[in-house]
């Protein structure tokens, strides 16, 4: 009797099962298996996958998607395939697989200025978030934290309560690993113990749906306060580059890289902003103006 081969769809949940990935991560293998679903019309199978399949899908979705993006969905794809391949389900990926090129760009990220008015725009916001929160005391507190710590969107939603009202705490990062000192300003602490009066919980700023529903909602408030479209991580860039401003070489420490790492200087600082604060060559002396009449 002939296996038959299961759709790359289910064999997330297998490849789930036998490797310790965070919950967040299976959400973005789900969600590349669905783009590739999406513009194959159907569930693709597992013993489908080649080169040719592939790198047709990449074609099309790198024309809709930014570069980045498509790079991404590539990667958590051939992440699959590999596993699959390990697994006898089907051969493995070849070098033939379309690459996505990318375009580098220089890092962006909100200034201070910017993230106050996020806030400004947090407070027309209707309705009670579902911790028990008005929703507009709910992503003040949620921007204020962010900006204070830099902390990843996954290890910033599960910060306990009381471990954030200590003013400073140690984090260990669901992506790295790693631990990370954090700290909280006064008037973010003050904000904090206000809410938790007005709604005891053990988590700083729960949130008990899907990041795509939280994205979704924060691009909206980011419309409503007329800045620089951008997404969740300009906050955590810009709370780097405002550290940087401030002290040369700290804001690896800060976002809790490896030491001698050069993920911050490449990734996450907006160098545009430090060039603003930087020293320049003191001005030469008025020269010699060259004449251009011909006597």
């Amino acid at each position: 009797m002939v296996a038959v081969s299961p759709s790359l769809a289910d064999y997330v949940g297998t490849y789930a099962l036998y490797r310790d990935v965070r919950a967040a991560t299976v959400r973005q293998y789900e969600l590349a298996v669905a783009a590739l679903d999406r513009w194959a019309g159907r569930r693709v199978t597992v013993a489908e996958l080649t080169p040719e399949l592939v790198s047709r899908w990449l074609r099309d979705y790198a024309a809709e998607v930014s570069p980045a993006t498509a790079a991404s969905k590539r990667s958590q794809v051939l992440v699959l395939w590999r596993s699959a391949a390990d697994d006898g389900l089907v051969a493995a990926p070849t070098r033939r697989v379309r690459p996505v090129k990318q375009i580098p760009r220089a890092t962006e990220a909100w200034t201070l200025e910017e993230v106050e008015r996020l806030l400004v725009a947090c407070r027309d916001l209707p309705r009670t978030h579902r911790c028990g929160l008005p929703r507009p005391t709910w992503w003040d507190l949620a921007i204020r934290i962010a900006w204070d710590t830099g902390l990843r969107w996954s290890d910033q939603i599960a910060l306990r309560s009381d471990d954030a009202r200590r003013g400073r705490f140690t984090v260990v990062q669901s992506k790295t690993r790693r631990p990370v000192s954090c700290g909280l300003s006064d008037t973010t602490l003050a904000v904090l113990e206000d809410t938790l009066r007005l709604c005891p919980r053990p988590l700083a700023t729960p949130w008990p749906a899907t990041q795509e529903a939280f994205l979704q909602q924060f691009r909206r408030l980011v419309a409503a306060a007329r800045i620089r479209p951008g997404t969740w991580k300009w906050l955590r860039r810009g709370s780097a580059t405002d550290v940087e401003l401030q002290v040369r070489g700290d804001a690896s420490t800060h976002l809790g890289h490896a030491p001698g790492s050069r993920v911050a200087d490449t990734n996450y600082l907006a160098h545009e902003l430090l060039a603003a604060s930087r020293a320049r060559p003191r001005p030469l002396s008025r020269g010699v103006v060259a004449r251009t009449d011909s006597g």
